[in-house]
């Protein structure tokens, strides 16, 4: 775990200092599955006909792993992972990539690291999501090149900064991201930063897009996978709090993906995001850059 914790650090180092390290991320997910690669796994039954698996060393188990977008050898990612990024287009802001090999090839870059810690450091918690952060940030910005990247979003006539994880815009607006590996009870927390943004700026200067992994427990008993999900906490915020622009998985719960819900906000996974919804999102209009009118 060392090589890993020390090759964590130098990508975060480069991610603070405005990079976007993207090799980082590739070396850093290749040690994870050669790492994880000599332990065992058990299968766990998800719902909605989704299989799942578990690493399990000693008495340490990993979160649950989706079978269909793990990727298990260094030298798929390596490969699915080059023709991601030569996929991206960062003037039409979208992908040519096939959506379910997105989902694959980002799904094992964050799961890969967060299982290492899951069984060799449990308690780092933090750390995960930190690397999950970086991960967004680093791949957003080969979408969005021609958009700062920060933390904060400056608030006028206030000494206050509104702090998220990410956020993509100019002196015009921009595109906040709130970036959690699973939201539980701080679903809350996308939908009040929006509230904020909305009574402060015009409408649309800012949009929010909720990206997450999954909202997946494990049952050991029963070596089941359940989704826990707030369907009617999400329809209350969405039509009475505040509006997010839409809400990404990588493997979305099936719950969400029913009519109630999507009917309110749209859902989807990555792939769905990055091939085609990113490129239509009418704030971009907003945020072209100013030009200054031509010399008399």
């Amino acid at each position: 775990m060392n090589r890993i914790e020390v090759a964590h650090k130098a990508m975060k180092r480069i991610y603070d200092q405005g990079g976007a390290p993207l090799d980082q991320i590739c070396e850093l997910t290749c040690l994870a599955i050669d790492k994880l690669a000599g332990i065992s796994t058990e299968q766990y039954r998800g719902i909605s006909g989704k299989d799942y698996f578990v690493y399990v060393l000693g008495s340490f188990r990993s979160r649950p792993i989706r079978s269909s977008l793990m990727l298990s050898d260094t030298t798929s990612f390596r490969d699915s992972w080059t023709e991601f990024l030569a996929s991206i287009d960062g003037q039409t802001r979208s992908s040519t990539m096939d959506t379910v090999k997105i989902d694959s090839v980002l799904y094992t870059a964050i799961m890969g690291f967060a299982s290492c810690f899951d069984i060799w450091k449990p308690k780092s918690r933090k750390t995960p999501g930190t690397h999950f952060e970086v991960l967004l940030g680093s791949v957003l910005t080969k979408f969005l090149p021609d958009l700062a990247r920060s933390k904060f979003i400056p608030l006028p006539n206030q000494d206050e900064k509104l702090s998220t994880d990410i956020v993509f815009g100019n002196e015009r607006g921009g595109i906040v991201i709130p970036a959690k590996i699973t939201t539980r009870e701080r679903i809350v927390q996308p939908y009040a930063h929006q509230r904020i943004l909305d009574s402060i700026f015009p409408e649309g200067r800012y949009r929010s897009i909720l990206m997450c992994v999954s909202e997946t427990q494990r049952d050991d008993d029963e070596t089941a996978v359940n989704e826990i999900c707030v369907p009617g906490t999400v329809r209350l915020f969405q039509t009475h709090l505040s509006s997010l622009s839409g809400i990404y998985y990588l493997d979305p719960p099936a719950r969400y993906m029913q009519e109630d819900v999507a009917a309110l906000v749209r859902v989807g996974s990555y792939g769905t995001l990055l091939r085609n919804d990113l490129a239509g999102l009418a704030l971009f209009t907003t945020l072209a850059p100013l030009v200054a009118p031509p010399a008399p």
